[in-house]
């Protein structure tokens, strides 16, 4: 897989600030980062969550606590129910 590799360095008061350690900073920093994106349209659900490393729910729930919204059409709903319905 061709990837793109970033490096930065990140003044360790702001890192603290942010709520980063040197365990979870990389972690985080690629959430708020497809966070970020996916809330500006830059990024799919799909391709937010590659970046992320999380699952649909996972996702869906930090949205949530961020206030982000997930688009959810009408269409979408009514699709979802006749597909449970069939279950």
């Amino acid at each position: 897989m061709n990837a793109l590799h970033i490096e930065f360095d990140l003044p360790s008061l702001l890192a603290t600030q942010a709520g980063f350690n040197s365990e979870n900073a990389t972690s985080e920093v690629r959430r708020m980062l497809a966070l970020f994106l996916y809330e500006h349209k830059r990024l799919s659900l799909g391709k937010a969550l590659e970046i992320a490393e999380m699952g649909y729910w996972e996702f869906s729930e930090l949205n949530r606590q961020l206030g982000i919204p997930i688009p959810y059409t009408q269409q979408e709903l009514e699709d979802d129910m006749n597909r449970l319905a069939h279950v």
